[in-house]
């Protein structure tokens, strides 16, 4: 990200470690357009790596039981000079008005650490945060003309590259900790974000938006392979014998563990741990998961994913705990030749029918069906077989069918997570536009969302900061 700062792991008041952010009930003042989550998930940089120079601590501010000390806001000072250059000289109002805005985003950094804390699902992967700890080392690394230096470096600070791993580590820990608590709490809720608000916005943001990249407008009626209604009934069969198996008393995670098609959770017995509603599960099994008592088992429940048998073992308030199998259906070439061979007809029917029509009636995905992308990162976002489809073509044009595969189930940026099947798209160009300026109505729905989430990202933090006790001390 573009000229932010974060913090390390802050003192408390019991010993541990947390970080920082926000400002006391009742002291409202404007929030920074580009006041955000973002702001709080930084890239860590090499310039507040190092420690202190010598100086007379004191708090600052107190949240919960964790402090905020002087020294953390000459960190973040130090951090921003290292960005933006020299700042406004101490004792100014404008120095004073960058020192409140750290605290603000401190205190509430802190604030949302300590109600994550609080968390008993919040689970942060060990292997995410090794990956961006060996990108942030490299990047400290690579500033340094060798490894000898960065540790005399590190040396006049009281420093070993060791400690400084460790320090990167907690940061990025709760860098993502944070990153789980708002996905995972944020607000639904309609939010009103007014045409001046986005004006505003867009005029404050204009100079920096950079060049818009070409990019290219397109639709699609994207289709998965289905297997037939034989097909269905098989696999429904198969599913039902199994929860007659579990009924009748053998072992669930054992049936789980040699009759479960879903790669994740089979080796586990079928174990997915404890979940909430809302954290992605496909709505059916949502649904039948939590009407299920304590113990019990479901009937056989379909989704887009196949059938699934589910094993409720324990609930924890508003959290269940579970098992389940799934067995998927089979398709066959039939189901392949059958569906190209509609593609094909759509393709076709697209050179004088209305495309959107041919979307409402065919596209049998939960993948949106239209975008617009920049051409440089179709390769990025899409399946290989785009990079042709979309290269070189014109408004107008229709284009497909586009036929790929994917053996497992995956992420795909751009769509999301896919699950393993065959797959035709027929493509419609909407519009294909060269690099340029940013207009107001290239980003117009932008911010928009943009304005949404930041307004439901300071709800949140607003209710949290009304159950915890922060005092700004002064500086």
């Amino acid at each position: 990200m573009k000229e932010t700062d974060c913090h390390g792991a802050r003192r408390t008041a019991r010993g541990r470690s947390g970080s920082g952010a926000r400002r006391p009930a009742g002291s409202r003042r404007p929030r920074l357009a580009a006041m955000s989550l973002a702001l709080l998930l930084c890239a860590i940089a090499p310039g507040n790596a190092w420690g202190q120079d010598s100086l007379v601590d004191r708090v600052v501010a107190i949240v919960g039981d964790s402090v905020v000390l002087l020294s953390d806001i000459i960190q973040d000072e130090r951090q921003l000079e290292a960005q933006r250059g020299a700042l406004p000289p101490e004792g100014t109002p404008q120095r004073d008005s960058i020192r409140r805005e750290i605290i603000d985003r401190i205190v509430e950094v802190q604030i949302i650490l300590q109600a994550a804390a609080r968390d008993t699902l919040l689970e942060v992967e060990e292997e995410q945060v090794e990956e961006a700890l060996n990108g942030v080392m490299a990047q400290v690394e690579s500033s340094f003309p060798n490894r000898a230096e960065l540790e005399r470096a590190l040396a006049t600070q009281g420093m070993t590259l060791q400690s400084l791993r460790e320090m990167r580590r907690e940061q990025i820990r709760q860098q993502q900790l944070v990153r789980l608590y708002v996905q995972t709490n944020i607000g639904q809720g309609a939010v009103e974000v007014t045409e001046d608000e986005i004006r505003d916005f867009f005029e404050a943001g204009r100079a920096g938006f950079g060049e818009r990249p070409a990019t290219v407008t397109f639709r699609q009626v994207l289709m998965r392979v289905l297997p037939s209604d034989s097909g269905q009934a098989a696999a429904r069969s198969r599913a039902e014998d199994i929860l007659l198996r579990a009924r009748s008393g053998e072992d669930f995670a054992e049936l789980a563990g040699a009759y479960s098609q879903d790669p994740g959770t089979a080796p586990a017995g079928g174990d997915l741990g404890w979940f909430r509603r809302g954290q992605g599960m496909a709505t059916e099994f949502e649904e039948a998961a939590f009407s299920l008592p304590e113990g019990a088992l479901s009937e056989v429940v379909e989704t887009e994913f196949g059938f699934h048998v589910i094993l409720l073992e324990r609930i924890r308030g508003a959290e269940r705990s579970a098992r389940h199998i799934l067995i998927r259906p089979v398709t066959d070439y039939s189901d392949i030749s059958r569906t190209r061979g509609l593609a094909e007809d759509i393709a076709e029917r697209a050179q004088s029918e209305d495309f959107q029509a041919l979307v409402d009636d065919y596209h049998n995905i939960q993948i949106p069906d239209s975008f617009t992308v920049p051409t440089r990162e179709v390769a990025q976002g899409f399946p290989p077989a785009y990079l042709a489809a979309l290269g070189r073509r014109e408004a107008g044009e229709i284009v497909g069918p586009v036929e790929f595969t994917f053996r497992e189930r995956q992420h795909v940026p751009a769509f999301g997570i896919v699950m393993p099947g065959e797959y035709f798209a027929v493509i419609r160009i909407v519009e294909v536009r060269e690099a340029g300026d940013y207009t107001y109505e290239d980003l117009k729905e932008s911010i928009r969302g943009t304005l949404i989430d930041q307004k439901r990202f300071e709800a949140l933090v607003d209710g949290l900061r009304a159950k915890t006790y922060v005092e700004i001390k002064g500086f």
